[in-house]
């Protein structure tokens, strides 16, 4: 038995070794040990850094067990993002009557164009690693020392950066045709097309033909489909708007859902 003992408190003297003395002298649960460990030479510090960061999170009542407090931080710095965050306004020729309805996750466009009317659902911003605010956590040498490299990741992932769109174009009459687009700062692209028998009458399940992938249809036909909804109104500077609208909108709602969830859990 005094063997076993014996051998358990060298392995936790050695396991020890890391920690500094002057560490040490300020964590009381661990004096006993570190007393014992005190003849093994000079430590390093990097295990009482660890814990001082720790300890730091729990102090900010950011943690798990303060759910509202973790709520109401990022409440607070989605709205000192949206504060900064000047939205433009809607340009004079923007060829589209925005429809945006509080709680929504999309917003719709809607215009009329010769005989055909045109809709466009717009989605939530497609961005890479998802929304983030700043973290008051983040202080000191290292935040400084990040800041340049967190800004060069910023500019790279940019590009990444895109919103979904359904566009429909329909007639008084006859089928509609039914786009999936995908538009990115530089470019859009069309990711399928249909065209959507009306089908008001009911009756037994159908399946009617498709046609072939976008990809795969001529390239003089997909040239042409790009022209035919570029007439309509989807170019870039339009879905370039929308896109900056779509992220300002993005961090609203994520405001109003987080109320939400906050009013809920201090009930």
């Amino acid at each position: 038995m005094a063997a076993i003992v014996s051998a358990t408190s060298a392995a936790a003297a050695a396991f020890l070794l890391p920690v500094s003395s002057s560490a040490r002298a300020g964590a009381v649960r661990m004096r006993r040990v570190a007393a014992a460990a005190a003849a093994q030479g000079p430590r390093s510090s990097g295990a009482v850094v660890m814990e001082s960061k720790v300890k730091a999170k729990k102090k900010k009542g950011s943690g798990a067990g303060n759910l509202p407090g973790a709520i109401e931080l990022e409440i607070r710095e989605a709205q000192e993002y949206l504060a900064g965050d000047e939205q433009e306004p809607v340009p004079e020729n923007f060829p589209f009557e925005i429809l945006d309805e509080e709680g929504m996750s999309v917003v719709i466009l809607k215009r009329d164009y010769k005989d055909e009317k045109i809709e466009v659902i717009v989605s939530m911003p497609n961005v890479e690693g998802g929304p983030e605010f700043d973290d008051e956590e983040d202080e000191g040498e290292g935040k400084n020392a990040s800041k340049d490299d967190e800004d060069e990741d910023d500019d790279e992932s940019a590009g990444d950066s895109s919103v979904s769109l359904k566009v429909t174009v329909s007639k008084d009459s006859g089928p509609k045709l039914e786009f999936t687009c995908t538009a990115f700062r530089e470019e859009i692209t069309i990711d399928d097309m249909l065209i959507v028998e009306n089908t008001a009458a009911e009756g037994d399940e159908k399946f009617p033909y498709e046609g072939p992938e976008f990809t795969e249809l001529p390239v003089n036909v997909q040239k042409g489909l790009f022209k035919f909804l570029e007439q309509r109104g989807i170019t870039l500077p339009t879905t370039n708007y929308m896109h900056d609208y779509m992220v300002t909108k993005q961090t609203k709602e994520y405001v109003g859902w987080m109320t939400k969830l906050k009013d809920f859990v201090r009930q």
